[in-house]
């Protein structure tokens, strides 16, 4: 409609994420019946028991991890997936809640890392319009502010994302700006009342100093890309079930998945090596043999992976009392650097990356000694951390 009000970046990012798994449960399994030789109705069977079940399998999560191959996966393994779905409810029956501000609020976050030792990226201002004061860093409201902030750091490259955003939506990367207008990777100059109005709207923005990929890692990469590391935080041990590494590609400036183009791939938690390469083609993920444009990708072992283990477990313990947790960590010339630090960790991610189910004995064991309950005929005996 001619006067409906724009979007911002951040309602088209959300838009468009909506979009990349929008078919119809009937439109699903008919894709899934084409692709397989299988019968629609076999497919619906199957897919109703994996829905229904205490794992709560979405069709867009059945399609996407090939669920519906007869040869893929066995029966076990099929039951090891889990919806994305259920992230939230579990994470907050792990967790102590009143943590979770502390996590996902990315100011909070970085100041408590920052103090507690850990590296992360240095924040040089909040753009926020509300009454909120945010000690010890700049906070400006105004387009003038804007400018004369950007002016006085000299060109200086910046990155900026919503305060409590997630899925990288809105986010932008600020590549050079004059007196009158910004300008942003993938837009035309603006000026900075337009920017404000069209890119920040009435989000709170982190404004950071862009970190770059290090030199080992940029030639596969359109822009940072990092490491996340799940953690399981219990009597005083942390624990690392699988790390996963996501890649921009192409004009991307974010490194989700969810985003046209982009890579993602296992890495080997134990030497830093890269285990798998994939890729969303359509509404399936695809397992590439290396890299889609850069030779020598798969098998690379990572740099600086001691470091990085060594600050994941470090963040881990600050914010122990979130027992499930995970670390976006970035690799750059001067070592790690934490990125981010969440409230759970979404399960698309790591099953998408390694093509396996996130719930093994040894994970469900952690949650269920947590409170989480799955179904009470198959509750796993299995004692966590191997003990």
């Amino acid at each position: 409609m001619e006067n409906e009000t724009p979007r911002t970046e951040a309602e088209k990012d959300r838009i468009a994420y909506e979009k990349v798994d929008a078919g119809t449960v009937q439109e699903s399994l008919a894709y899934a019946a084409k692709k397989s030789g299988r019968s629609v109705l076999q497919l619906a069977r199957e897919f109703s028991k994996l829905s229904r079940g205490p794992n709560k399998i979405a069709i867009s999560e059945y399609i996407r991890w090939g669920l519906f191959y007869e040869d893929r996966f066995t029966e076990k393994q099929r039951g090891e997936f889990i919806s994305n779905t259920t992230h939230w409810p579990i994470a907050h029956t792990c967790n102590n809640q009143g943590w979770s501000s502390a996590a996902e609020d990315k100011v909070l976050a970085a100041t408590i890392l920052s103090r507690g030792g850990v590296s992360v990226p240095e924040t040089v201002a909040v753009i926020d319009a509300s009454a909120r004061i945010y000690p010890g860093i700049m906070k400006i409201s105004t387009p003038d502010e804007l400018r004369d902030l950007i002016l006085g750091l000299n060109c200086e490259k910046l990155f900026g994302k919503i305060v409590d955003g997630m899925v990288s939506f809105g986010v932008f990367s600020v590549v050079s700006a004059d007196e009158n207008h910004i300008v942003c990777a993938g837009h035309e100059p603006m000026t900075y009342a337009d920017f404000m109005s069209s890119n920040i709207g009435e989000n709170a923005y982190i404004l950071q100093k862009t970190l770059n990929n290090h030199a080992d890692i940029a030639p596969f990469c359109s822009a940072l890309a990092t490491v996340r590391v799940v953690n399981f935080v219990k009597d005083g041990t942390v624990y690392s079930p699988i790390a996963v590494m996501s890649m921009p590609q192409g004009a991307q400036i974010a490194d989700t998945l969810w985003r046209s183009g982009n890579i993602a791939c296992e890495i080997d938690v134990s030497t830093g090596e890269v285990k798998t390469v994939v890729t969303r083609e359509g509404p399936e993920i695809a397992f590439l043999k290396d890299h889609p444009t850069v030779a020598g990708w798969m098998g690379k072992k990572l740099p600086c992976w001691d470091a990085l283990m060594e600050m994941n477990e470090r963040a881990a313990r600050i914010f122990s009392p979130i027992r499930y947790q995970s670390t976006d960590i970035a690799i750059t010339d001067a070592g790690p650097v934490i990125v981010e630090l969440n409230y759970g960790s979404g399960f698309g991610l790591p099953q998408n990356a390694s093509g396996r189910g996130l719930l093994t004995l040894e994970v469900r064991a952690f949650f269920e000694e947590c409170g989480v309950s799955f179904d009470a005929k198959e509750k796993s005996k299995f004692k966590l951390f191997g003990k």
